[in-house]
C-alpha cells in the first residue's frame, strides 16, 4: 500500500489462515529510485508531437511484463532476482510518466 494516492488504488486484505500461515514476514528491500535525465519538450510543440512522444516513451507495460516473466521464470526466488528488482524501480518511475513527464529511456530496459 506504500505510495497509494487514493485515486482508485485497490487493496486486498486476506485473513484466510491457509494462506496467511504460509506467508513469511521479511524485511523490506532497500530501495532508491534510479536517477536519469528528464527529456525536455519544446513548449511550442504541436499536439501530435506530444502524443507521439507519449506513445514512444510510455514503457510501463513493457517493463511490467518483462519483470513478471523473469520473476516467473526464476521461480520462488524470482521476485528477489537483481534484474527483477531493477525493473521494479523503473516501473515506479514509468507508472507516473503521464503525471510528471519523466520517462524511462529504452536503453535502460534493453541493458537489463
Amino acid at each position: 500500500m506504500s505510495g497509494g494516492d487514493l485515486d482508485g488504488d485497490v487493496y486486498t486484505c486476506c485473513w484466510d489462515q491457509t494462506i496467511c500461515e504460509n506467508v513469511k514476514e521479511e524485511e523490506p528491500q532497500k530501495y532508491s529510485k534510479p536517477k536519469f535525465e528528464q527529456t525536455e519538450l519544446d513548449s511550442n510543440a504541436r499536439l501530435e508531437d506530444l502524443f507521439t512522444f507519449y506513445l514512444e516513451n510510455d514503457n510501463l507495460g513493457r517493463i511490467c511484463n518483462l519483470m513478471m516473466k523473469i520473476a516467473d521464470f526464476k521461480g520462488k526466488q524470482g521476485p528477489r532476482n537483481k534484474v527483477v528488482t531493477e525493473l521494479s524501480k523503473l516501473a515506479s518511475i514509468a507508472v507516473d510518466f503521464a503525471k510528471h513527464g519523466l520517462c524511462v529511456p529504452q536503453h535502460l530496459i534493453q541493458k537489463l
